[in-house]
Protein backbone atom coordinates (compact mmCIF):
# COMPACT_ATOMS: atom_id res chain seq x y z
CA UNK A 1 0.00 0.00 0.00
CA UNK A 2 2.44 2.15 0.82
CA UNK A 3 4.73 1.67 -2.47
CA UNK A 4 1.68 2.29 -4.46
CA UNK A 5 1.32 6.08 -2.57
CA UNK A 6 4.75 6.42 -3.04
CA UNK A 7 4.55 5.85 -6.77
CA UNK A 8 1.92 7.99 -7.29
CA UNK A 9 3.83 10.82 -5.89
CA UNK A 10 6.49 10.24 -8.15
CA UNK A 11 4.46 9.91 -11.01
CA UNK A 12 3.14 13.21 -9.82
CA UNK A 13 6.60 14.61 -9.45
CA UNK A 14 7.45 13.36 -12.46
CA UNK A 15 4.89 14.93 -13.93
CA UNK A 16 5.30 18.22 -12.33
CA UNK A 17 8.97 18.88 -13.39
CA UNK A 18 7.77 17.41 -17.23
CA UNK A 19 5.43 20.36 -16.91
CA UNK A 20 7.65 22.92 -15.64
CA UNK A 21 10.05 22.09 -18.26
CA UNK A 22 7.74 22.74 -21.08
CA UNK A 23 6.31 25.72 -19.86
CA UNK A 24 8.97 27.34 -18.02
CA UNK A 25 12.85 25.87 -18.44
CA UNK A 26 11.97 26.22 -22.84
CA UNK A 27 11.39 29.70 -22.32
CA UNK A 28 14.01 30.40 -19.93
CA UNK A 29 16.47 28.75 -22.54
CA UNK A 30 15.51 31.15 -25.21
CA UNK A 31 15.61 33.83 -23.18
CA UNK A 32 18.77 33.23 -22.32
CA UNK A 33 20.50 32.34 -25.98
CA UNK A 34 18.67 35.58 -27.16
CA UNK A 35 20.08 37.61 -24.39
CA UNK A 36 23.40 35.91 -24.62
CA UNK A 37 23.37 36.98 -28.57
CA UNK A 38 23.12 40.51 -27.98
CA UNK A 39 25.98 40.23 -25.27
CA UNK A 40 28.06 39.20 -28.72
CA UNK A 41 26.76 41.72 -30.65
CA UNK A 42 28.47 44.91 -28.29
CA UNK A 43 31.46 45.55 -30.50
CA UNK A 44 32.52 48.07 -28.10
CA UNK A 45 32.38 45.07 -25.01
CA UNK A 46 36.11 43.31 -24.31
CA UNK A 47 36.32 39.86 -24.31
CA UNK A 48 35.79 39.66 -20.60
CA UNK A 49 32.48 42.35 -20.41
CA UNK A 50 31.05 39.76 -22.87
CA UNK A 51 31.68 36.43 -21.11
CA UNK A 52 30.32 38.32 -18.08
CA UNK A 53 27.42 39.02 -19.95
CA UNK A 54 26.60 35.63 -21.38
CA UNK A 55 26.93 34.35 -17.45
CA UNK A 56 24.62 36.65 -16.36
CA UNK A 57 22.47 35.72 -19.23
CA UNK A 58 22.59 31.96 -18.06
CA UNK A 59 22.43 32.47 -13.98
CA UNK A 60 18.63 32.32 -13.90
CA UNK A 61 18.44 28.90 -15.96
CA UNK A 62 21.29 27.66 -14.14
CA UNK A 63 19.42 28.04 -10.70
CA UNK A 64 15.74 27.03 -12.73
CA UNK A 65 17.54 23.89 -13.34
CA UNK A 66 19.87 22.88 -10.43
CA UNK A 67 16.26 23.77 -8.41
CA UNK A 68 14.57 21.34 -10.42
CA UNK A 69 17.48 18.32 -10.19
CA UNK A 70 17.97 19.03 -6.43
CA UNK A 71 14.09 18.34 -6.30
CA UNK A 72 13.93 15.39 -8.45
CA UNK A 73 17.08 13.84 -6.11
CA UNK A 74 15.32 14.60 -3.12
CA UNK A 75 12.47 12.74 -4.10
CA UNK A 76 14.60 9.92 -5.27
CA UNK A 77 16.13 9.29 -2.05
CA UNK A 78 13.27 8.68 -0.51
CA UNK A 79 11.82 6.35 -2.68
CA UNK A 80 12.48 2.54 -1.97
CA UNK A 81 15.74 0.68 -3.05
CA UNK A 82 13.78 -1.03 -6.01
CA UNK A 83 12.13 2.52 -7.82
CA UNK A 84 15.10 3.76 -7.49
CA UNK A 85 16.66 1.38 -9.69
CA UNK A 86 14.53 1.85 -12.44
CA UNK A 87 15.00 5.22 -12.64
CA UNK A 88 19.01 5.16 -13.15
Amino acid sequence: MAELQQLRVQEAVDSMVKNLEKENIRKMQGLMFRCSASCCEDSQASMQQVHQCIERCHAPLAQAQALVTTTQEAEAGELPEPRRRRLR
